[in-house]
């Protein structure tokens, strides 16, 4: 069962993820999306999607697939990406999902799409779960 308490608190409220104006969208237990509507301020010099922001949505999505089955607060420890195809189109969207679930780290693979459903990036990322 997902706990949107959890997600909302550790996810919805994040001061950096509210800025850039990502949202969230829980798919199934195990597998979130993080969707970010192109403005001005995430483009680089080209037109295109700058890649820290493409990384956050990464983080993003990945820590939400994560915390659908941890139910507990998490750090990423280590994020891969390939970068394939610059992302011009809205909206831009990451899918994470988990792949190995372990005691304390969590494994998972992570595909960003443009506003055309284009693959645009995609990485591997692991999580560690922070718990009391």
């Amino acid at each position: 069962m997902i706990e949107w308490d959890i997600i909302k608190d550790l996810i919805e409220k994040d001061p950096f993820i509210k800025y850039l104006g990502i949202k969230i969208n829980v798919v199934d237990t195990g597998k979130a999306e993080a969707i970010l509507d192109l403005k001005e301020y995430h483009m680089r010099t080209g037109n295109m999607m700058n890649g820290g922001a493409i990384a956050t949505m990464m983080d993003t999505a990945g820590g939400t697939a994560v915390i659908t089955m941890s139910k507990s607060n998490q750090v990423t420890t280590n994020l891969n990406i390939n970068y394939l195809r610059p992302i011009i189109k809205s909206p831009a969207r990451a899918v994470g999902e988990v792949i190995k679930e372990g005691k304390r780290v969590y494994f998972v693979k992570i595909s960003v799409y443009d506003g055309d459903n284009n693959l645009c990036a995609f990485g591997t990322g692991t999580w560690y779960i922070l718990r009391d």
